[in-house]
């Protein structure tokens, strides 16, 4: 009877694993319909964001007497390319591109030190009056890069004699460092002091700890930085403008696109021509933030667990 049943007296054989309750068999069906549901919002969502961004590029490469007639639809009746060198030709698009990258990697190199070594202190150290210097890096944060801070920020920067391109990096520099202190403050704050102090122990000074020990270990957060700096130091609209009011030379390529709408043709505004220099003006954010993007969801998510 064993041998035909196929295994040997004495031995036992492995009783079925017992079926999950009704109950666990209902949270694991309710899990399912709430990351279904998740993942159907979050598609909505990311359509939802990228329809301005399909209509935009569509209409780029349309005929302008199609975007302004009364049913214009989505698919241009004609792929017109010229779009884009009209718009790389008349907004002097080389130019501009030079003055956003110059003005660009200005504001983040400046913003990655000193962000870097100001949240780092201001975690590591308790300096006399830090509540005070922190109270007033909050007010400036709340202030922010208003129209009417502008004018008196353009004055210094002529007073200083930097009206130029230096002066434009340094105003956006100003608008966005306070908020990527607060960022790098809160990570360093939950990284842990073991190899900080076996280097002091070592004979490793403050600075020289910063340097080889600590500025490493915020490479996640210093990438997110980099990539929040770099997005609003290229988008930024309000500060090249106003310094480039007097000075068209120094516009950067946000504004030489704003400018292409004054330029009419038959009559008309060349929408379809603004919305190519918009695409190309696109690009290097989109590319950064392609290149960085494992980096920048990685000091975001471990900056908010350890801070």
């Amino acid at each position: 009877m064993s041998a035909a049943i196929g295994f040997r007296e004495g031995e036992r054989v492995a009783a079925p694993p017992p079926a999950p309750p009704r109950r666990l068999r209902r949270l694991g069906a309710a899990a399912w319909l709430r990351r279904g549901l998740l993942a159907v919002l979050l598609v909505g969502l990311a359509a939802f964001m990228l329809v301005p961004l399909v209509f935009g590029f569509f209409a780029s490469v349309s005929p302008l007497r199609q975007i302004v007639s009364s049913d214009p639809g989505l698919l241009p009746d004609s792929w017109d390319w010229s779009n884009y060198t009209d718009a790389w030709t008349r907004a002097n698009f080389a130019r501009y591109f030079v003055n956003s990258v110059i003005v660009t990697f200005i504001v983040v190199v400046f913003d990655t030190l000193a962000s870097s070594m100001t949240g780092y202190v201001l975690a590591r150290k308790h300096l006399p009056g830090q509540r005070v210097l922190e109270t007033v890096f909050m007010v400036t944060l709340f202030i922010g890069l208003t129209t009417a801070m502008l004018y008196p920020q353009y004055q210094i920067a002529r007073s200083l004699g930097i009206a130029n391109l230096l002066g434009v990096s340094m105003v956006e520099y100003a608008g966005i460092m306070i908020i990527h202190v607060y960022l790098i403050k809160a990570f360093v704050q939950g990284l842990g002091t073991e190899v900080e102090d076996a280097a002091r122990v070592d004979g490793c000074g403050f600075f020289g700890t910063y340097r080889r020990i600590a500025l490493p270990l915020m490479a996640p957060i210093l990438i997110t930085t980099i990539v929040l700096g770099f997005q609003a130091s290229w988008n930024n609209y309000q500060v090249p403008l106003v310094f480039s009011l007097a000075e068209p030379d120094l516009r950067t390529l946000i504004v030489g696109v704003s400018a292409l709408q004054y330029d009419a043709v038959e009559g008309m505004s060349a929408y379809n021509t603004v919305l190519a220099g918009a695409s190309m003006a696109l690009i290097p954010i989109v590319v950064v933030f392609i290149v960085l993007q494992r980096f920048f969801v990685r000091g975001w998510t471990e900056g908010a667990v350890k801070g």
